[in-house]
């Protein structure tokens, strides 16, 4: 079918967004499932729309219109073209994906002299009668005919008289007559608009819009043509657009703007001064309350923020659209966070960690900046923009404590490793001894858009203090990094922007929560493997702090007896148990330090640093590749992953042979080559956060810990 209204089925296993386009989906899902009141509508469909792209109108499309026109005049008692109570629709496009204003639509399509006449008759009212008509005639021949704007806009002027109204409208029309001129025949008005929404897709603006978004091109525009509501009816009428929450701030409750006396145009163009909600609250009280209800089963239908645009016509509301808002990086983090903390709202923390993008989390640590009079005492490397501040912490393990009590830290190392991730993505920023743009600090650190500062000059980390050219900074004390500088600063000199947001911290501790609880990312073993305790302490040192099930799916072991061994473990002093799962304790790092010793003793020295040379030199361009990602501007995004995906594809192929030596030499790395190859499936399917992200079972972090295993075993010192 070329054309679908509301009571046709969709073909079984279509997508409805993909076919009808996202706004007829959400006016299916608003009408049939929700029950909102929302005017009927047809749609010709994405599929029609690529085919006229690619040759022209097809036949039989004008029949399906004609019919899908005649119901909905039977659902609205009205006539299309004539008659004493006339039809008219808008015809809007409507992208399987959000592309706000890219594309065009055209509002009170079904005019002619004697539409405005019967319409003039049936309100009483001239003047609505000779404004509608104005605001067809302006919008067809600027969309559909292509008159310039500037010719368009001068011709429509007028005193707001309704003679003044009339002889503008006459202007117009006068003036489309140049370019081709406004059909008499509402039905050929219908079908040039559909024709003008399908060609608006390859307009210059949805292109642009389409690139910086990876939205492919071949999709489509569906255009609905929907019975038009009058939101410049009366006193009693008004157009409006609302979010379910502030889209700039995130906070709870209606925010969004509303026009009495107007149509939709008026308030989503920008050409006119609008009111807040409030305006809607206080001259319609009533509709207001109805607009809340609303938006609220909009919003928990969706499970998101929705951006929801609605009419008024003489005290009834209609809703014309929905869809999940567009929101600042700020709003972003404060709305998941509050959702997945309400009990009462159908979202987990784990749907609200994957909510959050790495663009997001980069952005939102861009807004901060520092005191323009502060002095920095230290200067480093800027590995990963933005500002943080806290108080100064030296350990991992520490820094996690205070975050979680909510205290924003500053965790500064002489080099981190995967053990630290815990501390990491619990900090507000990094600072580091040692390490440049490719080190482990600098990718976790850009991964989480956490501020970070590496190879600090000067300076010395020791247990409890960083001592930065003489000066020495006791833990506790406030710091600021300036990521995007490779600056340090004493106290807290942070100005405007996000500063700190306790929503942020929030969030990253329960993507470690998430990623230390084992549900989710690491492969499936095909067979439980056998472990002794040294194989799982030591997987367990590697992360820092994790839970039973992460460690066993490392190893590709029972999940019960890697925990057995730990609970033995914990019960000997070797380890802690926490609610977020196990940790070393001093005495199992001796242990497993012990163990290690022995290990190597046993080894072909000359074959294990053979196979230590071979990955440091597939190591070095791992790191570049990962960091040449994560530094991509927005404009290179797309191309940035696409090389990024190709190389590691290269370095992939290049680290087998590495891999098998690896483990025919170490038995207990055997499970390393399934790791890499689930993180590289998951990369290739297009999930970007397999590559470098720290949380998760990615290839960088199946990389790095193998990094450290022939660290150990190689008798290499990390600071070589």
């Amino acid at each position: 079918m070329d054309v679908y209204t509301l009571e046709d089925a969709l073909p079984a296993g279509v997508e409805p967004a993909r076919l009808l386009g996202g706004k007829a989906a959400g006016l299916v899902t608003m009408a049939r499932e929700l029950g909102l009141p929302v005017p009927p509508f047809f749609t010709v469909t994405t599929e029609v729309c690529r085919r006229f792209l690619a040759g022209g109108w097809p036949e039989g499309l004008d029949a399906a219109i004609r019919a899908a026109l005649a119901k909905l005049e039977a659902a609205t008692g009205r006539t299309f073209g004539g008659g004493d109570h006339p039809l008219l629709v808008s015809v809007r496009s409507g992208a399987p994906v959000s592309m706000p204003g890219m594309m065009d639509t055209l509002l009170n399509v079904g005019m002619a002299p004697e539409v405005v006449a019967a319409l003039e008759r049936e309100t009483g009212d001239p003047r609505f009668a000779a404004d509608t008509w104005l605001r067809f005639v302006r919008g067809y021949a600027s969309i559909v005919l292509g008159v310039p704007e500037d010719q368009a806009s001068h011709a429509a002027m007028h005193d707001g008289s309704i003679a003044g109204l009339r002889a503008a409208a006459d202007r117009v029309a006068a003036l489309a007559e140049r370019f081709g001129g406004i059909p008499g025949d509402p039905f050929a008005q219908v079908r040039e608009a559909v024709r003008a929404v399908f060609r608006s897709w390859e307009c210059d603006r949805a292109r642009v819009f389409r690139e910086r978004e990876g939205i492919a091109a071949d999709l489509g525009t569906a255009a609905t043509v929907q019975a038009m509501v009058f939101g410049n009816l009366d006193a009693r009428s008004g157009t409006g657009v609302a979010f379910t929450r502030d889209p700039s701030t995130g906070a709870r409750g209606a925010f969004g703007d509303y026009l009495a006396c107007a149509q939709g145009e008026d308030v989503v163009a920008g050409t006119h001064a609008v009111s807040g909600l409030d305006a809607l609250a206080r001259d319609l009280p009533e509709t207001y309350r109805e607009l809340l209800a609303h938006l609220q089963r909009l919003e928990r239908h969706y499970r998101d923020m929705c951006d929801v645009e609605f009419t008024v016509m003489s005290g009834r509301l209609y809703i014309l659209q929905t869809r999940v808002g567009r929101r600042s990086p700020l709003a972003a983090v404060r709305i998941a966070v509050d959702m997945a903390e309400d009990p009462d709202f159908p979202l987990t923390r784990r749907e609200a960690v994957e909510r959050v993008g790495t663009e997001t989390l980069q952005q939102l640590a861009k807004l901060g900046t520092v005191d323009p009079a502060a002095e920095p005492i230290g200067e480093g490397l800027p590995v990963s923009p933005g500002v943080g501040a806290g108080v100064l912490c030296c350990d991992a393990d520490r820094a996690a404590a205070l975050a979680a009590a909510g205290t924003s830290v500053v965790l500064a190392r002489p080099e981190t490793s995967p053990a630290d991730v815990h501390g990491m993505v619990a900090a507000s920023a990094l600072v580091t001894t040692t390490g440049g743009v490719v080190s482990h600090a600098a990718v976790v650190a850009r991964g989480w858009a956490i501020p970070a500062i590496c190879s600090l000059r000067d300076a010395v980390v020791e247990a409890d203090a960083l001592v930065v050219r003489g000066r020495r900074i006791p833990e506790g004390e406030p710091v600021t990094v300036d990521g995007t500088r490779g600056l340090l600063f004493a106290g807290d000199c942070r100005v405007d922007g996000a500063a700190d947001l306790p929503e942020l911290r929030t969030l990253r501790q329960w993507a470690a929560e998430l990623a230390e609880s084992g549900t989710g990312d690491g492969p499936a073993p095909a067979g439980a493997r056998p472990v002794d305790r040294y194989a799982v302490l030591r997987a367990l040192g590697l992360k820092g702090l994790a839970a039973a099930e992460r460690i066993a799916a490392v190893l590709e072991a029972d999940p019960a007896a890697v925990e057995a061994l730990l609970r033995e473990a914990a019960a000997e002093g070797l380890a802690r148990e926490t609610p977020r799962g196990f940790a070393l304790l001093p005495a199992g790092r001796e242990t497993v330090l012990a163990a290690l010793d022995a290990e190597r003793a046993g080894l072909d020295a000359a074959a294990i640093d053979a196979v230590f040379e071979r990955f440091d030199a597939l190591d070095r361009e791992f790191k570049a590749l990962v960091s040449g990602w994560q530094q991509a501007s927005p404009a290179e995004a797309e191309s940035a992953w696409a090389r990024a995906v190709a190389a590691l594809e290269s370095v992939h192929e290049r680290l087998q042979p590495v891999l098998a030596e690896a483990s025919a030499l170490v038995p207990r790395l055997a499970p390393a080559p399934r790791r890499f190859a689930a993180a590289l499936a998951a990369v290739r399917a297009g999930d970007q956060s397999m590559l470098a992200s720290p949380l998760k079972e990615s290839y960088h972090t199946a990389w790095f810990e193998l990094h450290e295993e022939l660290i150990a075993l190689s008798g290499r010192q990390r600071t070589e």
